[in-house]
């Protein structure tokens, strides 16, 4: 599946996220904490996969990584909602002031279109676009059937069509003590 360099590199990422930024948005998002939508429990399983994906096409997983954790931070249910995306970006970009080493503005805006399209977008204009609406199609694919047409990347046409409780074992090999399920 990956090698242990990919898993460490995982790990790190995941770290950065879990100290650096999922604080920031626990403080100000709509989005529940834990549930099918919840921020440690779909959009933790989101940015992993995110992580996963942009490494298994040699680019740098950080905006990536924003992208996916801020993608359903305007969430208030579990309703079908085509503007929580967009609602999220003012949110996105009181955090992302915080880091001008790690983002410019190309990345910002590359960040914003991914979050803004996450949900009606097919054909990503960038890597950012397409790890982040393959990283939360994935668990789509394995709850209700795989359907190529909605994913970019090889990573994550891979997962997306294979077992669920093959990647789910890879995810607590890399990040233990989580709480890791194809429902998310």
């Amino acid at each position: 599946m990956t090698n242990n360099l990919q898993t460490s590199q995982i790990q790190k990422f995941f770290d950065f996220y879990v100290n650096e930024i999922r604080p920031l948005i626990e403080k100000i998002c709509t989005q529940e904490m834990y549930g099918y939508h919840g921020l440690k429990t779909h959009t933790d399983a989101v940015v992993f996969r995110g992580i996963d994906y942009s490494l298994s096409l040699a680019q740098d997983p950080m905006p990536v990584l924003f992208a996916c954790a801020f993608h359903d931070m305007a969430r208030t249910n579990d309703d079908f909602d085509l503007e929580h995306g967009a609602n999220a970006v003012p949110m996105a970009q009181k955090i992302m002031t915080k880091f001008p080493k790690i983002l410019d503005e190309k990345l910002i805006q590359s960040i914003i279109y991914a979050i803004t399209n996450h949900t009606i977008g097919n054909s990503a204009p960038d890597y950012v676009s397409a790890c982040l609406w393959d990283a939360d199609r994935t668990r789509l694919s394995w709850q209700y059937g795989f359907d190529e047409k909605f994913y970019n990347t090889e990573r994550g046409k891979y997962v997306a069509s294979e077992n669920s409780e093959e990647y789910i074992d890879f995810q607590k090999k890399c990040i233990e003590n989580h709480m890791w399920d194809s429902t998310y």
